[in-house]
């Protein structure tokens, strides 16, 4: 059996400029796939409104684009995609052109929609913090290649090379070498446990996302059977909800910790010198 040609096949496209018909309102743009399909034009009525009340856009049927706010003419994209009835939904970076605010409300309603309609969302996008909060499962590519696919967890708590572990989220990254099973050496000379695969002798990067670490005063606070390295803290930066230190490690690097801001929480200063504290759990050392 052949493909079947692109017009037959059951798939629609949200693009990232929403490409609506200026000259038609949102009625009219919704139902012109029905129409070019010649159904019937009660059913057509019955099913525009359906989708447009589905995508919370009552009242507004007679409006045209220019009248409409970016995330309605979202909306009004996304309810033309959907009233044909497609088995694979894409979505080409739809949010692109919102705001920051607007993105993260129309980030929960597009996966609450997805949730009730029960088709299958193909969504592309840049943003690493939309795909985390979106999707179910997850694709990384590099350079027009699949890298890692998996559930949004594991993609983030397990990056399966240096690439994927860079590009989803912040990452603290620390040169070394494998100094037995389960064993890292860095640059600097300190010993640290962690996730690894790799043989004794076999030059790695040592990775661990910035909220899995923790600083103390000296080596007797952090509790036992954790990772524990001297450092000295060269900037504290103030982000409102959280506060980030960058503890250098002497000749092994620096270590970005994430400290989120809480009534009586300890801060640091410049020049303090500090323990850097994580659960070897909590890093992985990937082969370069």
């Amino acid at each position: 059996m052949g493909l079947r040609p692109p017009n037959k096949r059951p798939v629609n496209t949200v693009f990232q400029s929403y490409a609506l018909f200026p000259h038609m309102n949102v009625e009219d743009n919704v139902g012109f796939g029905l129409r070019m399909q010649k159904v019937d034009r009660s059913e057509v009525r019955e099913r525009v409104n359906e989708t447009i009340d589905l995508v919370q856009l009552s009242g507004l049927n007679t409006r045209r684009p220019g009248a409409l706010s970016g995330g309605q003419q979202q909306r009004v994209a996304l309810a033309r995609a959907l009233v044909n009835r497609p088995k694979v939904l894409l979505l080409d970076e739809p949010l692109g052109a919102l705001d920051l605010k607007l993105r993260q409300t129309m980030q929960l309603e597009l996966k609450d929609i997805q949730n009730d309609v029960g088709i299958t969302f193909v969504y592309v996008t840049h943003d690493q913090e939309e795909a985390l909060t979106m999707s179910d499962r997850i694709g990384v590519m590099n350079e027009g290649k699949l890298v890692q696919v998996g559930p949004s967890e594991d993609i983030y708590e397990s990056p399966s090379n240096l690439f994927v572990a860079s590009f989803v989220g912040d990452m603290c990254f620390l040169p070394g070498e494998i100094a037995g099973p389960g064993s890292v050496r860095l640059t600097g000379g300190e010993i640290v446990q962690a996730k690894t695969d790799s043989d004794p002798g076999t030059s790695i990067t040592l990775t661990v996302r910035p909220e899995k670490l923790h600083l103390y005063g000296d080596m007797s606070e952090p509790p036992p059977g954790r990772n524990v390295v001297k450092g000295t803290v060269s900037r504290r930066t103030f982000y409102g909800d959280s506060l980030s230190y960058e503890v250098g490690i002497g000749a092994s690097g620096s270590f970005d910790v994430t400290v989120e801001n809480k009534p009586g929480m300890r801060r640091w200063e410049v020049g303090d010198e500090v323990v850097v504290d994580f659960h070897p759990e909590a890093a992985a050392a990937l082969a370069e």
